[in-house]
């Protein structure tokens, strides 16, 4: 038996079985890619879903963060209050700011707190009385930030209270070397303390890094509202006022 015949004989018993007439090719076709397309939206739906899955993980770990007081405490603990400057000293240029020049933009006159209050849009805190060797001076704005200023009897020196819901006021002068920062706390809220600041001696081109000028500054985060409180000089009525002094102030604030 040849080839030919066996092909005739297995068609004719698929005949007996399947007429050809009874055969639709298309409506085969058709149920084999309703199949395919069954199985691809089966995995189309578990991408989906795995993607919900983490928009939801992603969603409840910014909850965390936000509302509850360990997620703040951790977003607080990776947040640096000071940029660190690369170097510790930099060229100066006829277009740099002096130190003394607001980083960001001019500053206002002097107003009441309760005229920046309105201003900034948000409630400001205060020290509870004016610091000793101190007399108030008033508010003044720089762009959405506030000071609140104080300045050393007899001259000399100064407390500056800065707040803002936008982040610090920041320049190169206002850079700091990381082994010049003092990892602190505020109460429960972690801080950062520096003292110095980048000077320009007679007849120089560069800013250098001074350790020693008596520019003492604390930063840290409060109810999403950012805080620096500096203390400029170091005369007697105000000497007392150091690292202890300032976080005592902070934590102090109403």
């Amino acid at each position: 038996m040849d080839n030919k015949e066996i092909q005739s004989i297995i068609q004719e018993a698929v005949e007996d079985e399947i007429p050809a007439s009874q055969i639709d090719l298309w409506q085969t076709l058709k149920a084999s890619l309703v199949e395919k397309q069954t199985q691809q939206g089966v995995k189309m739906n578990t991408t989906k879903s795995r993607f919900a899955y983490a928009i939801l993980v992603i969603a409840a770990l910014l909850m965390l963060t936000l509302f509850t007081p360990q997620g703040r405490a951790f977003a607080q603990s990776i947040i640096q209050f000071f940029t660190r400057a690369e170097r510790t000293s930099f060229p100066v240029q006829a277009t740099t700011p002096e130190p003394s020049d607001s980083t960001a933009t001019p500053s206002s006159a002097l107003i009441s707190v309760a005229e920046a209050e309105a201003l900034a849009g948000f409630d400001l805190v205060e020290l509870p009385s004016v610091p000793t060797g101190f007399e108030h001076l008033g508010a003044r704005m720089y762009g959405n930030a506030v000071s609140i200023e104080y300045a050393a009897q007899g001259g000399g020196g100064s407390l500056i209270l800065m707040q803002s819901k936008d982040g610090f006021l920041q320049s190169e002068w206002d850079q700091v070397p990381a082994d010049a920062i003092i990892p602190v706390k505020v109460g429960d809220a972690d801080a950062e303390y520096a003292q110095g600041t980048f000077i320009v001696m007679a007849g120089e081109t560069s800013a250098t890094w001074n350790p020693d000028v008596p520019i003492f500054r604390l930063r840290w985060v409060r109810d999403s509202i950012w805080f620096e409180l500096t203390k400029y000089g170091d005369v007697v009525p105000i000497e007392y006022l150091d690292m202890d002094g300032l976080i005592a102030l902070a934590e102090s604030l109403k």
